[in-house]
């Protein structure tokens, strides 16, 4: 099974388990020429930029916050001194191989660009590149906090595969008769990533009664489909997998839920990112997961990002210096 649970976050863990970062630059390097090339253009790099903020061009700066995101779960898993037995396996200085199947999950992005509307000539097509990240000397001093038992992006991984494992047996156990085709497309046309999204603002939004998260989030999303056109989805799906999402994050804490959950929002947040197969057309992942990691993304991606989505990051407009930000203006 996986109706859309395993888009997307599979490469980006591996990336970020792999304690050589040869394939992390590498790649990395690759992105920033993608949004170059955005802006000025392939074919002539002389030619003066658009100022068209076409969806390549959100691509190009939603694809520097993650790599930004694959970067912190590397330096915090280097941090915490993570055993290497768990990392994953590969060849000294070649670092991480992705499959065949790892980089489609870009070429599905990158179809939602091709698809659209707004065409943009001039953009590059990264639709081979995988997840990557560099370090970056100005954020060095951030780090990260290495108080949390397991490393991020261990809990990331865990609750990734949650999602595909028990929350999908709870759906198929709760719908009467075998789950119809309709019904795994659905959950696969934004569900995760607004699932996790809208849980996070929920959560964030200091709700006081444990018992009426999963409805409040039920709620959000059946609302959020309906408003974006999205395909439709029963009402007992949104709500078993919800209940069965949050059942899985109350299940870690041992004193009270309130603290535990706000201390797993960076974990959900990061997930609903790396899941979302296409983050630069829904609204709700950029504003309530990545907006609130701009933390940890480096100043270049701020800028990018505001350059292209500046209505849906209120806090990492905020983080801008005054005079970068007033360079938007």
């Amino acid at each position: 099974m996986c109706w859309g649970t395993q888009h997307g976050w599979k490469d980006a863990v591996k990336l970020a388990k792999d304690p050589d970062p040869t394939g992390r630059n590498r790649l990395r390097s690759a992105v920033d020429d993608a949004w170059r090339a955005a802006f000025v253009g392939q074919r002539n790099a002389t030619r003066r930029p658009s100022n068209k903020i076409s969806y390549p061009k959100k691509i190009a700066g939603i694809d520097s916050g993650i790599a930004d995101l694959v970067d912190w779960l590397a330096q915090d898993l280097a941090a915490r001194k993570y055993d290497a037995a768990q990392r994953v396996d590969r060849v000294p200085g070649q670092g991480v191989e992705l499959s065949a199947q790892e980089m489609g999950v870009q070429q599905t992005r990158r179809s939602a660009a091709a698809s659209s509307n707004e065409s943009d000539s001039a953009a590059v097509n990264t639709s081979f590149l995988p997840l990557v990240s560099r370090p970056s000397p100005e954020d060095s001093s951030r780090g990260p906090d290495p108080s949390a038992d397991e490393p991020t992006v261990i809990q990331v991984e865990k609750l990734g595969d949650a999602l595909a494992g028990q929350v999908l047996k709870d759906v198929e156990r709760a719908y009467p008769g075998p789950v119809p085709s309709a019904v795994k497309v659905a959950l696969a046309d934004h569900f995760w990533c607004d699932l996790l999204a809208q849980l996070a603002y929920v959560v964030d939004s200091g709700i006081k009664v444990f018992d009426q998260v999963p409805d409040r989030v039920a709620q959000l999303i059946l609302k959020s489909r309906k408003d974006a056109g999205r395909l439709p989805l029963e009402e007992l799906v949104v709500k078993t997998a919800v209940k069965s999402v949050w059942k899985y994050i109350h299940g870690l804490a041992i004193f009270g839920w309130i603290i535990p959950a706000r201390t797993f929002l960076p974990v959900v947040r990061t997930l609903a990112v790396l899941i979302c197969k296409a983050p630069e057309r829904h609204r709700a992942v950029v504003q309530h997961c990545l907006d609130p990691m701009a933390g940890e993304l480096t100043s270049e991606t701020k800028q990018r990002l505001i350059k292209v989505l500046r209505e849906w990051l209120p806090q990492t407009e905020r983080g801008l210096e005054p005079a970068i930000a007033s360079a938007f203006g």
